[in-house]
């Protein structure tokens, strides 16, 4: 309109007094335009890319703010759980990827799950029962559109049909599995059911099954002499005629106590003679991984997608990754499954769903099943989050800026860095106020003493440090039970220590691995009289004498006593004297241990917490600034300890500091929690 000059454009609600309205209607919005008379181009807010609450216009970089965004774009970014739930017994798990169908086979029943509508329809057997196997050995057949529930030491395929909801055969005999974790298909080139590799009887294969259809029998090929025996390897149609397979974990000899090695190689399989032709290998990578059952080609790119996870933890992640197929790249997408494995008992796949247009997990571990999807195709952060491109004059202003304080800081460093070195690397770095008292540094004992604050030392008698007579695993062994032994006082079963530290052996085996590391572990003990490792009442626990000191139980104390009225200053001090040495146990990055980093990260903040009611802490502002300051450390968005932090600078008149440490928690809150 012609004279118009200002004025405001709302998509949804507005604020305006003058056309109050809260009222919003479901609306989808993308490209926004605006041209002015002349039909140029002024605006352009394509609503693709995005930062938090605010897009930037394509021309000028304009900011245009949203309030309560859906964002379409960030379901290819994250993960959502569409469904969790428990089927005892289970058989068998396959799924229809036409049709965005999830099939869950127990002993009973067929559960049926849509990924269009999220529900569960169940169809009850009306006859027969499917092969008992436990490796889950039922797939479905399109061709047929039939559940194939198949065992090879049977010459018949026992088949489901939806329309009498009848198994054909009611077998319910069950042996070990030959071929755990094998890969499976119905071939397109003559519908037969193929199964390739596998792990049974501590031997990994190279076999390829196949069920030939007319006659009615197994027939089995060895591929030892092209392919190196595995399981736990990932496979999907290249095409028509070939099959993808991917890594793995096996050994050159398929004999598992020879040298079993984790595999990353990518093949082509060729689906009339089974044949295999070698593609790349990765460099091994820092972490060790391998594939989950299904792999899920993208011609257009020339690379596949998968899920990978480390098999050597029981409390792992799958990772989204794509794969090149005719060069040895991939990269990791950000976020992350949670995922149990426990070799037999677990079992994870993924697959695209072409009604929804998303790549849906399934994972399983003993009755627990957990559904998760995310917008096809995925992206990475970079693609989905608006980067604010600025002028060159904003830059030229900046780079002065910098430049200009670089000096001063530099000096800063160099002046801080002398006092630094005198005191070693601490979590909680103090910081310098004319009127905040420093709180002194200790020396931590180094004879007869064992360290977690900061890195796992461990000392003898006079004061050699023997950490590096403790390889990873006796290292894990003792802190896992001296950390039980900490937490319940009884200690840690067998059964547990075997299940963390030696999932992926057999029962025998597991037993055998056990014994020798707790020899070897009360042997390294006896360099430092007044540990040892028992045994009492069929649980493991770490005995300590109390003239060993340990950093770790004596911050348990304090803590403890923190939350009692007889905590004196001298203790609070030496409290957060000792938490400044370090983080707890920061080397150890396993998943069994995150309990325990959590439990004592919130046992410091409940404890440190409680110090603010104390009469020794109360009143003095210099340690009511300390304990602030040690709970930020692990909780940055602990209210009461920001306000309490705040309320200090305040009161010793530092106003203007306050209200900028104010303002970043505040903009550090809403960008963590989305909440003001």
């Amino acid at each position: 309109m012609k004279g118009i000059r200002n004025f405001d454009m709302v998509f949804g609600a507005c604020r305006n007094p003058s056309f109050l309205n809260t009222d919003v209607s479901p609306m989808s919005l993308k490209n926004i335009r605006i041209f002015d008379h002349k039909n140029t181009l002024l605006r352009y807010w394509k609503l693709s890319k995005h930062s938090q609450n605010k897009v930037y216009d394509e021309i000028n970089n304009k900011e245009a703010l949203v309030e309560n965004p859906a964002w379409s774009i960030d379901k290819h970014v994250k993960w959502r759980k569409l469904k969790e739930f428990k089927i005892d017994s289970i058989q068998g798990i396959t799924q229809d990827e036409n049709s965005g169908k999830i099939y869950f086979v127990d002993d009973h029943s067929v559960y049926v799950f849509s990924t269009q509508t999220l529900t569960i329809d169940t169809i009850r057997f009306a006859g027969g029962l499917p092969y008992f196997a436990t490796d889950k050995q039922i797939i479905y057949n399109k061709f047929t559109n039939e559940l194939w529930s198949y065992n090879f030491n049977q010459n018949k395929i026992n088949k489901f049909s939806f329309l009498t909801h009848q198994w054909l055969l009611n077998d319910t005999n069950s042996i070990d599995p030959h071929f755990g974790h094998h890969n499976k298909i119905i071939s397109p080139v003559d519908s037969s059911l193929v199964t390739l590799f596998g792990y049974g009887h501590y031997k990994y294969k190279s076999t390829i099954n196949r069920y030939d259809l007319k006659s009615q029998t197994w027939g089995q090929t060895d591929r030892s002499d092209q392919i190196q025996p595995r399981y736990l390897c990932g496979t999907g149609f290249l095409n028509n005629h070939e099959l993808l397979v991917f890594g793995g974990y096996g050994s050159k000899t398929g004999r598992q106590e020879l040298s079993p090695e984790f595999y990353y190689d990518l093949y082509s399989m060729n689906l009339n003679d089974f044949s295999f032709k070698k593609l790349w290998t990765l460099p091994t990578p820092a972490t060790p991984f391998v594939p989950c059952e299904a792999l899920i080609p993208d011609i257009t790119s020339h690379s596949f997608y998968t899920l990978v996870y480390n098999r050597s933890n029981y409390e792992t992640y799958l990772h989204l990754a794509k794969f090149g197929i005719e060069r040895n790249e991939y990269q990791l997408y950000n976020d992350s499954i949670p995922y149990h494995f426990l070799d037999t008992k677990s079992w994870s796949s993924i697959f695209l769903d072409q009604k929804t247009s998303q790549l849906i997990t399934i994972t399983a571990h003993n009755s627990e099943l957990s559904l998760y999807a995310i917008a096809y195709p995925p992206l990475m952060p970079d693609d989905v989050y608006q980067a604010v491109t600025t002028s060159w004059t904003w830059y030229i202003g900046l780079i002065c800026i910098i430049l200009s304080g670089s000096l001063i800081i530099i000096f800063y460093i160099l002046f801080r860095n002398k006092k630094e070195k005198s005191r070693g690397e601490r979590l909680y770095k103090q910081i310098d106020h004319p009127t905040i008292a420093h709180i002194d540094p200790i020396e931590r004992k180094t004879n007869s003493s064992i360290l977690f604050m900061g890195g796992f030392q461990i000392f003898d008698q006079q004061g050699v440090n023997i950490t590096t007579t403790f390889s990873p695993t006796l290292k894990h062994l003792f802190l896992y039970i001296f950390l039980y032994t900490m937490h319940n006082r009884k200690g840690i079963s067998s059964v547990r220590l075997d299940e963390v530290l030696w999932y992926d052996k057999s029962g025998e085996s597991a037993r055998n691995n056990r014994n020798v590391n707790i020899s070897k572990l009360r042997s390294a003990l006896d360099e430092i009289e007044g540990v040892e490792v028992i045994n009492e009442n069929s649980f493991w626990k770490i005995k300590i004498d109390h003239s060993i000191f340990c950093d770790y139980t004596l911050i348990l104390q304090l803590l403890q006593k923190s939350k009692s009225h007889t905590i004196t200053e001298p203790e609070i001090h030496e409290l957060i004297a000792l938490l400044s040495f370090g983080e707890f146990l920061p080397q150890i990055q396993t998943e069994w241990m995150d309990a325990f980093k959590s439990q004592f990260a919130n046992e410091t903040i409940d404890g440190l917490s409680s110090l603010f009611n104390k009469k020794e802490v109360k009143n003095n502002l210099s340690l009511l600034y300390h304990v602030a300051e040690c709970i930020l450390v692990y909780d940055p968005l602990n209210d009461e300890a920001f306000a309490m932090k705040c309320s200090v600078l305040y009161h010793l008149g530092k106003k203007g500091m306050a209200k900028n440490l104010y303002d970043t928690f505040c903009r550090e809150y809403r960008q963590v929690l989305g909440i003001d």
